[in-house]
């Protein structure tokens, strides 16, 4: 989907809420895009996770990048390795970011993605980030989605595949 006002995400939620409310308990977000241009050649896409305490003390970090071609009229690929201290990024299998560190203050790290998450895929109209629609966005608008894969390691150290030259997003905001 495309105009302004218009957020598609891929995102995963804590099956339960262990640590506490949104976003104690954590957000991984594989996907989100805002206000995307409609007839734009390649558009930003971010990376994210929330964690920390429930909100208002709750922090996000993450990284965006660019689609090499129209996140609104191509198909791509967002996809996350996510394995016990390190979720790393990618888009058409080029890894844009990784992250090892983050905190919990209700738990040691590597809480609170510890736990089992859900996916959630959606356009969200309206928002803080990407405001309000306005007279120059289309209605009906949709997400197509042609599938989506979940994969498992057989063994410890067997997934993988961090890009040296990808800088990690260490030295984050610490809980207290």
């Amino acid at each position: 989907p495309c105009g302004k006002g218009l957020w598609p995400a891929i995102w995963m939620m804590p099956q339960d809420s262990a640590y506490g409310g949104w976003a104690a308990s954590g957000e991984i977000d594989i996907m989100e895009a805002v206000n995307l241009d409609c007839d734009g050649d390649s558009h930003e896409v971010h990376g994210t996770l929330h964690y920390g305490g429930g909100w208002p003390r709750n922090v996000h970090t993450g990284r965006s990048t660019m689609t090499k071609t129209s996140a609104v009229t191509d198909f791509h690929e967002f996809a996350i390795e996510w394995e016990p201290g390190t979720i790393r990024w990618f888009v058409d299998g080029v890894h844009f970011a990784t992250q090892s560190s983050w905190c919990s203050e209700a738990a040691p790290y590597p809480a609170p993605f510890d736990k089992d998450f859900f996916f959630i895929l959606n356009v969200a109209v309206g928002g803080a980030w990407p405001g309000p629609p306005n007279s120059s966005t289309t209605f009906p608008q949709r997400m197509e989605i042609d599938y989506v894969r979940v994969y498992g390691c057989e063994t410890d150290g067997e997934c993988g595949t961090t890009d040296p030259a990808v800088t990690a997003l260490d030295g984050l905001p610490q809980c207290t």
